[in-house]
């Protein structure tokens, strides 16, 4: 089976620079290269993947599990160190989805890279195959997808999406690989639009922006119905898109919408978020998305602001309120209703958060609500037992979001 001592990553921008600082938190060494600023001389060429690399060590949640692990990730250019691919076991490009970007850039690599060398994608979306379609035997041999999600250090799920032409060996070693180094569960997947996960993600996301419109909710209250509420992470909807991009979820939508034939769907990106893109208010990577901060007085914390989707403008962001459901409906109610509510409340998931025991997990540290989202005080007289009503809901939301030290840890023991 192949050894990986080096990688290197094509692209310093959100994913490719954290990609790299996953790879330093499992003890490998990487080059992460990016684009020459125009006029740029000396140390400066390196410039944009040095800010990359500036932003991961600066990112929360942590891009290292240590701030000493960024010297395993040397920067560099792709005019003047694109010949050192020849030192490294695995090339992954992370730039732009642009197909005939991703087409030029490889082209360079197919010419330099040593006979062998594994080289995959980040692609969120784009045909695997197609990418590399024309290219000499040994690179299609060698070429295949890897989607990592963001962030990787934290989201375990990768995507590996196989060629026709790609040699199982090779898929066979890099499956080992990120699975015991890397800590991901590796999922295989066909090269069809988008894969499986933002598959999935865009219809979930488009429909949650549809409700919120129909229902007359904020940002705020979505977050608060659709983060931990349910055993989604904390980051719920519109903080993850922050983090992944709005430019890259548009992308994404944009994608399917063009190649999916074999689905129909009414869901489409609202004008809200369309104005936003023309804004550039492309979450996190521009300090401007669905939440922002404020810059305060000297001495005081960052004001938090979050956006009003009717008008585009910021306002301080609010605690949702939720009217909790009173204890004689509650008993009135079925028990399939009951599950329901429990599972949906944000309310009384809010109240769990500060009455409900809290234990250790096994995993690196982790804590962890006590099997649930709802403390048993929150209903005493409910004529189901609790630990029968929450059951199911919370074996299927354990684990979810919780950090570990490097990387994600294996899936521990369900309740």
């Amino acid at each position: 089976m192949k050894r990986i001592h080096k990688v290197a990553v094509l692209g310093a921008g959100t994913m490719g620079a954290r990609i790299a600082a996953h790879f330093a938190n499992a003890g490998v060494p990487s080059l992460l290269l990016d684009i020459v600023p125009p006029d740029a001389d000396g140390p400066a060429r390196n410039k944009i993947a040095a800010a990359g690399l500036d932003g991961a060590r600066k990112s929360k949640p942590a891009a290292f599990f240590e701030a000493s692990l960024s010297r395993l990730v040397t920067v560099g250019n792709f005019d003047d160190d694109l010949k050192r691919l020849a030192e490294v076991d695995w090339i992954i490009e992370a730039i732009v989805e642009n197909l005939e970007i991703k087409r030029s850039l490889l082209k360079k690599v197919e010419a330099v890279r040593k006979p062998g060398t594994i080289v995959t994608t980040n692609t969120s979306g784009l045909p695997v195959a197609k990418i590399a379609e024309g290219f000499s035997e040994d690179f299609r041999r060698s070429w295949f997808g890897t989607h990592f999600f963001n962030p990787p250090r934290y989201m375990r799920l990768l995507e590996l999406i196989p060629t026709p032409d790609a040699d199982p060996a090779l898929i066979d070693a890099v499956t080992h690989f990120c699975d015991a180094q890397l800590g991901k569960g590796v999922v295989r997947a066909k090269d069809t639009p988008n894969f499986i996960g933002n598959r999935i993600g865009t219809f979930s996301v488009l429909n949650v922006m549809r409700l919120m419109q129909e229902m007359d909710l904020t940002i705020e209250e979505i977050d608060a119905l659709t983060g931990q509420a349910v055993g989604w992470p904390r980051s719920a909807t519109f903080r993850t898109i922050d983090l992944v991009g709005l430019d890259v979820l548009g992308h994404v939508v944009t994608n399917m919408t063009q190649n999916v034939h074999d689905e129909r769907s009414e869901l489409q990106i609202p004008a809200f978020f369309r104005q936003m893109v023309e804004r550039k208010w492309l979450g996190d990577k521009t300090r401007g998305g669905f939440y922002k901060k404020k810059k305060s007085a000297v001495g005081k914390e960052d004001e938090r602001l979050a956006l009003d989707w009717k008008t585009l403008e910021y306002h301080p962001r609010q605690k949702p309120k939720f009217p909790a459901l009173p204890p004689s409906t509650w008993r009135k109610t079925s028990r399939s209703q009951q599950r329901e509510f429990a599972c949906c409340s944000a309310s009384t998931a809010t109240e769990a958060r500060h009455k409900s025991p809290t234990r250790q997990a096994h995993s690196y540290g982790r804590r962890s609500l006590t099997c649930g989202r709802i403390p048993p005080t929150a209903f005493p007289k409910s004529p189901t037992p609790w630990s029968r009503l929450m059951a199911p809901c919370a074996r299927a939301s354990v684990g979810n979001s919780a950090p570990s030290n490097s990387g994600t840890p294996p899936a521990w023991k369900r309740p």
